[in-house]
């Protein structure tokens, strides 16, 4: 139940990069002032997200759940009604951020505290696979619908779908067995939850996120682009059917990771993706000349390894830190990823307008490569202490 919602509240997360290409043409922006209005979603998200996770180690985390859905459907529709240019999407999309903050850690904390060491990885993965499906399925009802409802249509849609996640989360029953800690936010539980492992966990998540949501803000667009310049007709349709596909891919992939995670190790199989995914980053920008034969299995096995490694950062930071400070460990590791995703659209919009494809996607990948970094130190660290066998 809790995935389910999860799903349809996440279709708010790109539903504006969804309909990008269209209100680019219509409002007359720049793929510069694209990425920041992608960039304040984040503010939102990050201004938030440890407010909610200080406040689901406190309450029961079905409440944070609630609400956030409701504000993050509420300002879709607004978005829908009354966005009219530049500063008005700046201001609703920012309120989304905010409201999308008190779903994914309070969720995340529900699943660590009622699943087993043995299962979590799985159930984890499970979890992100229906953030990955639900934020990629606003670009496939974007590319199935766009021409026969338009992109305000497109986000109407999309942001009821988050209205019905609160409702849903409203009448379900959170099991009551969550451990709830009433305790301050102060610097002794700060100095707990900021010490070096958990501070490398939280630094390779950084990375990651850094190169993940410049891609999924991105492939999109990116794929419109790709057919236009090869004159397939239909091609904002299309290319949103394939943007969505690359992103819902995900959805297995997070499973399959955190799975794999659950009997090879988090940092092997994290080393595995990482990567493969650095290398597409690398490499993606540059083919837009190329085959489709030869793109999309590329793209679609980008999609798959560049979020196959995220449910593990995550899992990892429940088994290193204490039990009773996992929700603000959850929440410092989301601000320190979802910090770096403020950034990484918003300097793509601002390279892809000075340059092109190529050096926007390498851009980000070169940056990306601070993940393998810390992993390799953190394996060093933890083969030192001789503990947590299971990272």
């Amino acid at each position: 139940m809790l995935s389910i919602a999860q799903f349809l509240a996440m279709q708010v997360w790109f539903n504006f990069s969804a309909v990008m290409p269209i209100v680019e043409k219509e409002w007359g922006l720049s793929s510069t002032q694209s990425g920041i209005i992608v960039a304040f979603f984040h503010i939102g998200y990050v201004g938030a997200v440890i407010f909610y996770s200080f406040l689901s180690d406190r309450n029961n985390p079905k409440y944070s759940f609630m609400y956030g859905a409701l504000i993050a459907g509420v300002s879709g529709i607004l978005f829908s009604i009354l966005a009219q240019g530049f500063w008005s999407a700046l201001l609703l999309r920012l309120i989304s951020g905010i409201g999308i903050a008190g779903i994914y850690v309070p969720g995340m904390k529900i699943i660590a505290q009622t699943s087993s060491e043995r299962t979590r990885g799985a159930a984890l993965g499970i979890f992100v696979g229906s953030l990955v499906v639900g934020s990629g399925f606003s670009l496939l009802v974007s590319g199935l619908f766009i021409n026969l409802i338009g992109w305000k249509g497109v986000i109407f849609i999309t942001s009821c779908s988050a209205v019905l996640s609160a409702a849903i989360i409203y009448f379900s029953k959170i099991p009551t067995n969550i451990h709830i800690h009433s305790q301050r936010l102060n610097m002794n539980l700060l100095k707990r939850v900021l010490v070096k492992k958990n501070l490398l966990v939280n630094i390779s998540y950084t990375g990651h996120s850094w190169e993940l949501y410049a891609m999924w803000a991105w492939i999109g667009p990116f794929m419109v682009y790709y057919f236009q310049t090869h004159e397939v007709t239909n091609a904002v349709s299309i290319g949103n059917l394939i943007g969505s596909l690359v992103v819902m891919i995900g959805g297995i992939a997070t499973f399959i990771g955190g799975r794999m995670s659950d009997y090879y190790g988090r940092l092997k199989t994290i080393n595995l993706f990482i990567y493969m995914s650095i290398f597409c980053t690398l490499t993606i920008g540059w083919l837009t000349d190329v085959s489709m034969w030869i793109l999309l299995p590329l793209v679609f096995i980008y999609g798959f390894t560049i979020i196959a490694d995220s449910p593990i950062y995550n899992t990892a930071i429940t088994e290193v830190s204490d039990p009773e400070t996992i929700g603000i460990a959850l929440g410092i590791q989301s601000v320190m990823g979802f910090s770096a995703t403020i950034f990484s659209p918003m300097i793509f919009g601002v390279l892809l307008d000075n340059f092109n494809w190529g050096v926007a996607f390498t851009s980000i990948g070169v940056m990306t490569i601070v993940t393998p970094i810390c992993i390799l130190l953190l394996r060093k660290r933890i083969e030192i202490a001789g503990v947590n066998h299971s990272v």
